[in-house]
């Protein structure tokens, strides 16, 4: 029964870490006796060969690599963590020098790019037998900024030979083996980073407990009143002080609103929505006013400069509004006129494959690959004006000859929804014969939200 609400609240409590950005709360429950910050400074050695980098999107994703002992690293981002498109790299720690804990390294990644602030919290697994710890020791949780500098602790959990933390803002983060004194005297040092200074005191509280219910100890009876409190002196500290901010900075925008929404999701996780009905509504509104400031201020600047990372930063406005259901006050023709789009992503099946690529220009040959398993062939499409043209196919491979062509327009022209449709016929042969067949064309083109083509 304990153990059920305490990994509630360590999921709660966890939470709370992305909300402290800059801002030294006070709360006597988890204030260090050191108030003098005292940072270790670590220096990374990285294990770039291993590295791996990806996508990922607001619907979320996965992102996995391996060290060269073999430890395993995933980052699982959840749907919405991220309001657009984020190339996300993971590179493996091969050392750490000046470790404060004597047990070595169990695992580490970087995680780029670094300061990057997260919507929902990805979860980092770390997976080695070096995560059991060794006689005398045990395993934990840190992390660090840049390439080592100011190492504090982190709230994890363990199962096994993994380690599973959570992730709201990037720099680095591992584990490591120290003995009791070693891990207590790291609890001692305060970092210069006050929102790390107070992860690490969660760290050391959270520790507290699970040690007392191990050994069979009082656990605190009042953790839920705790947490409470916590919420309201979060709000009152800094949630509340930076709102106005966020109406009048789009650049801080980001950040307050992230730190306003893991707020809420403390709010909910604990179930106290019923004493926070007011402050709710404050973010809530706060956040309202500030998209569609922010989204109006940045199509002003498109229209300026017509650069297309204008319309990408819009369309991760309207995405956030999405989720928050205020949409309906932001202008969508805004995004289509943010520059006036002449690139496109194709997509659509083709049999048992689909088709894939990039469109620059509906005027200018390109190229779109059906993709079939194990197979790409690529159709080279040679426009006689941007609403039709002709296409090709020609490939050799696994022992056929592939050759066809056909026709095709272009509908849908000054809409959103176009799309290119046709038909091609081809021949194949090969060693035992040929035959004929047809490939019909329709293909979605929907606008790029990235500047794949190099547009101005």
């Amino acid at each position: 029964m304990y153990q059920s609400r305490l990994k509630i609240k360590l999921l709660a409590v966890t939470l709370i870490i992305g909300l402290a950005l800059g801002c030294g709360i006070a709360i006597s429950i988890f204030r260090s006796a050191a108030s003098t910050p005292t940072p270790v400074n670590t220096v990374v050695d990285l294990d770039q060969q291993h590295s791996s980098s990806a996508v990922i999107s607001s619907n979320g994703g996965t992102l996995s690599t391996e060290g060269t002992d073999g430890t395993k690293f995933t980052l699982t981002f959840p749907k919405n963590a991220l309001s657009d498109d984020v190339t996300i790299t993971l590179i493996p720690i091969a050392t750490v020098n000046g470790l404060p804990l004597s047990g070595g390294l169990v695992g580490g990644v970087q995680m780029v790019p670094e300061g990057l602030r997260l919507l929902q919290p990805a979860m980092l697994t770390i997976e080695s037998p070096k995560t059991v710890a060794a006689s005398g020791f045990e395993t934990v949780a840190f992390a660090y900024h840049q390439n080592g500098e100011g190492l504090y602790l982190n709230p994890s959990e363990a199962k096994g030979n993994m380690l599973t933390l959570e992730i709201w803002h990037f720099s680095g983060a591992g584990a490591a083996q120290g003995t009791p004194a070693e891990i207590q005297t790291q609890q001692q040092r305060v970092p210069s980073n006050a929102e790390d200074a107070f992860t690490q005191r969660l760290q050391d509280y959270l520790a507290r407990e699970r040690q007392a219910q191990l050994m069979g100890q009082p656990t605190d009876p009042d953790m839920e009143r705790t947490m409470g409190e916590f919420l309201r002196e979060g709000y009152d500290s800094f949630i509340a002080a930076q709102l106005p901010n966020a109406l009048q900075d789009c650049e801080a925008a980001r950040p307050i609103l992230s730190k306003a929404l893991g707020w809420l999701r403390q709010v909910q996780l604990l179930r106290q929505d019923g004493q926070f009905q007011a402050e709710r509504a404050k973010i809530m509104e706060t956040m309202s006013h500030a998209i569609v400031n922010c989204y109006n201020k940045e199509y002003d600047k498109c229209v300026i400069d017509k650069k297309i990372e204008h319309r990408t930063t819009m369309l991760g406005m309207y995405r956030q509004a999405s989720l928050l259901g205020i949409d309906n006050q932001l202008d969508f023709s805004k995004i289509k006129k943010c520059p006036p789009t002449t690139s496109y992503k194709a997509s659509g099946q083709v049999g048992n494959g689909k088709w894939s690529g990039v469109v620059c220009s509906l005027d200018q040959p390109f190229t779109i690959m059906a993709v079939p398993p194990d197979l790409e062939m690529p159709f080279k499409f040679v426009p006689t004006s941007a609403q039709a043209g002709t296409v090709s196919f020609d490939l050799t491979k696994f022992g056929v000859h592939w050759v066809g062509s056909g026709t095709y327009t272009v509908q849908g022209s000054g809409t959103e929804k176009l799309r290119i449709v046709g038909q091609s016929k081809g021949t194949y042969t090969t060693n035992a014969g040929s035959g004929s067949y047809d490939v019909p064309l329709d293909i979605d083109l929907a606008p790029l939200d990235t500047n794949e083509c190099g547009q101005p």
